[in-house]
């Protein structure tokens, strides 16, 4: 009896653990879709609705895994939102370098409160 409750208690922490990664892949594509969004609107593009670019971000996601996609993702960004394919190219590097910066502001503020700004500014000589 005990041994079946042990069974029952790893399933369910391994179908939890399925569903934590599942929705973790989800919040990070629906922050990608939201990142190339600004860029696209960065670059004046057209049709910002946010089923259009997250119909872009997939077939982006889909193409850039094969040799060279990043040149067929710009392509695809640059007919769909009707811009240049250097604007196209433009926004994915503003979409990728967004989550890089946000993520540098949130480094930063979670080493400011946990080693206090006295010594994060003695940290770099201030």
């Amino acid at each position: 009896m005990i041994l079946q409750i042990e069974d029952l208690m790893e399933t369910l922490i391994g179908v939890f653990g399925i569903g934590v990664m599942i929705g973790y892949y989800l919040v990070m594509f629906i922050l990608s879709v939201l990142c190339l969004k600004w860029g696209i609107k960065k670059v004046d593009g057209s049709e910002l609705e946010f089923g259009s670019v997250f119909i872009t971000a997939l077939l982006n996601f889909i193409i850039s895994s094969i040799p060279c996609g990043c040149f067929l993702a710009a392509y695809i960004i640059s007919t769909r939102h009707k811009v240049t394919y250097g604007k196209g190219i433009l926004a994915m590097i503003l979409a990728a370098i967004l989550p890089l910066i946000i993520g540098i502001i949130i480094l930063v503020v979670f080493v400011v409160l946990t080693i206090g700004i006295s010594e994060f500014m003695a940290l770099f000589g201030f």
